[in-house]
C-alpha cells in the first residue's frame, strides 16, 4: 500500500517546496517521484491484466506518471528565468489524479459474496 502512495507523496512535498520558494529542492522530489510513479504504473498494469481491477486505475497511473515527467521537464536547470506555472500546475493536475483515484478506491464498495440458499440449508439441516 505504501507503493501506491509514495509518488503521491513526493508530489505533494515537491508542492509544497515549490510554494515557499524552494525550487531546487522541488525538481530533487519531482525527479525521485518519477520512478516511484513509473512502478505504481507498472503495478496498476499488471493488476489489471490480472482481472483485479478495471482499465481505469493505469490510465490515472500513467497520467500522473506524464505529469510529472512533464513537470520535471519543464523545471529542469537549462530554463532560465524561474519556474514556468505550468510546471507546478503540472504537479497539482497529477495530485488531483491520485486524489481521485484514492476517492474511487475508498468509495467502490466490495462485490459481497453471494451464498445460495439451496447450499446453506442441507448444511444446516444435516448439523
Amino acid at each position: 500500500m505504501a507503493r501506491r502512495a509514495l509518488p503521491a507523496l513526493l508530489a505533494l512535498i515537491a508542492l509544497l517546496a515549490d510554494l515557499s520558494g524552494d525550487h531546487g529542492l522541488a525538481l530533487g522530489f519531482v525527479l525521485a517521484a518519477i520512478p516511484a510513479a513509473f512502478v505504481l504504473a507498472l503495478e496498476c498494469y499488471g493488476d489489471t491484466l490480472e482481472a483485479r481491477c478495471g482499465g481505469v486505475r493505469p490510465l490515472v497511473a500513467a497520467g500522473g506518471l506524464v505529469l510529472l515527467v512533464l513537470s520535471a521537464a519543464l523545471r529542469s536547470p537549462a530554463v532560465v528565468g524561474g519556474v514556468p506555472r505550468l510546471a507546478i500546475s503540472a504537479i497539482v493536475l497529477c495530485l488531483l489524479l491520485y486524489a481521485g483515484a484514492l476517492l474511487a478506491a475508498l468509495f467502490s464498495s466490495p462485490q459481497p459474496m453471494k451464498v445460495s440458499v439451496e447450499e446453506s440449508e442441507p448444511e444446516r439441516l444435516a448439523a
